[in-house]
């Protein structure tokens, strides 16, 4: 009796997830970025892009590489040059485990704990944006929102938590499908230190890389306020990234 409860349950919440309405636009959305198996090798790879921060009012150039086997594991490396300061910031997420780095002309700065708690939440951005995890409902919770408009354009909402993730709001533009943007509550240094935000990020350009169609262009904002804007330059799928990578001391 026991087994047939519990076989019961199984198939009444596989059931409910199957007649979400946002299962539909996550299905359409993997299918325009190039299916589940492309976006399935894009999860362990390498990454370089450049671009631009607004800090404290004035531009600065910025580069960065990254490397991640999501959801799991996650690195990224930056480096700026922010009113006249070499700034580097290192940024590694490891299981459980995370660590964050970052020095002004070679000199270490105190971390603030939720700017810790930004590379764990990076690292769950980056599997829901991935979008396969979002597929079978039983590690994150979808809800459709009511529609949105995203630079002029129709574009459905899909709201997204569960497994760790503060809320995360993902447009899908109505005509092409693709991720156009997400939305979220996050934290970023601002004059008196690390404040809270609305995060707002803007994707175009898409390109394809083997068979994933991804974006290239990104915009970022705070509190709407362009923060940074960056251009990926490299979107490498490797087998593997060794551990020595990711590891947090």
């Amino acid at each position: 009796m026991r087994l047939a409860i519990t076989l019961l349950l199984a198939f009444t919440a596989a059931a409910a997830a199957q007649d979400n309405p946002a299962l539909p636009v996550i299905k359409s959305a993997v299918e325009a970025h190039g299916g589940a198996e492309a976006l399935a090798k894009a999860r362990t790879a390498r990454q370089s892009a450049s671009g631009t921060l607004i800090a404290q009012g004035k531009e600065s150039k910025f580069s960065y590489t990254a490397a991640y086997a999501i959801p799991e594991k996650y690195r990224v490396e930056m480096t700026a040059d922010i009113g006249g300061l070499k700034v580097t910031a290192i940024q590694i997420l490891n299981g459980k485990k995370s660590k964050m780095s970052v020095k002004y002309n070679g000199t270490e700065t105190p971390i603030d704990p939720k700017a810790k708690e930004e590379v764990v939440q990076a690292g769950l951005l980056k599997d829901v944006t991935l979008l396969t995890p979002l597929l079978d409902g039983k590690k994150y919770t979808l809800k459709l929102e009511k529609e949105a408009d995203v630079n002029g354009q129709p574009a459905a909402v899909v709201s997204v938590t569960g497994n760790g993730l503060k809320e995360v709001k993902l447009f899908f533009d109505k005509k092409s499908h693709r991720l156009v943007k997400t939305q979220r509550r996050g934290y970023a240094n601002g004059p008196g230190g690390v404040v809270e935000v609305n995060e707002e990020i803007y994707l175009s350009d898409f390109k394809k890389f083997e068979k994933a169609l991804l974006p290239t262009a990104i915009v970022q904002n705070h509190d709407g306020q362009k923060y940074m804007t960056a251009t990926v330059t490299e979107w490498k799928f490797v087998d593997k990234i060794d551990d020595k990578e990711f590891a947090v001391e």
